[in-house]
């Protein structure tokens, strides 16, 4: 009796994002062009005389490709998530240490799972995934005790404000919208969980 050796992973990995593919028109697009990108560099390392095994594993490759896709959450209103290493990549490549230096000075949003790890919400970042203009000027207005702070001032700056016409406060800093009445509604909001506890 012969035994049927698996599949390998690259062809079911492959397989699967077909079918992802077949049923979504993003994923389409998205694998398209990465598809696409990815052959013409691989042909230029061939023609240099490269192997592209030079990039290692494709598995890791992928893997290191997928770390800029922020993850989704369980909080719908707060959006997808980028894991340090993600949010690393996804700043240019910048180290650990740097990220979390951002986080220790408040200059990101950094937020504390139940489990102990990091993560970031995409919604920060704009449309050249820098930090939003103005947003550490807002961080810097809270002063958190305790992780669970953190997951209410990103609430807050994913609420719809009535005083910014009902736009969110990243929302209104991504739009270009002034700064003053942002720190006004952080101060009283901040003032008001001082209040509370």
């Amino acid at each position: 009796m012969s035994q049927r050796s698996p599949a390998p992973k690259a062809a079911n990995t492959a397989t699967a994002a077909a079918a992802a593919a077949a049923v979504d028109p993003y994923v389409a697009r998205v694998s398209a062009q990465v598809s696409a990108e990815l052959a013409r560099r691989v042909d230029a390392l061939r023609a240099q005389g490269h192997s592209p095994d030079e990039l290692g594993d494709p598995d890791a490759l992928a893997a290191r490709m997928l770390a800029t896709v922020p993850q989704p959450s369980p909080w719908a209103e707060l959006g997808p998530f980028y894991s340090t290493s993600g949010i690393a990549r996804v700043l240019g490549g910048v180290s650990r240490q740097a990220v979390e230096e951002r986080r220790r000075r408040r200059t990101i949003l950094a937020l504390r799972t139940a489990d102990g790890m990091w993560v970031y919400p995409a919604f920060q970042l704009d449309e050249r995934n820098r930090v939003v203009r103005g947003l550490a000027e807002v961080l810097d207005r809270f002063l958190p005790q305790t992780p669970d702070d953190e997951w209410m001032v990103a609430a807050f700056l994913a609420a719809p404000q009535p005083g910014l016409g009902g736009r969110t406060v990243v929302d209104h800093l991504r739009a270009g919208g002034a700064l003053a009445p942002v720190l006004d509604l952080a101060d009283e909001r901040a003032a008001r969980w001082a209040l509370a506890s």
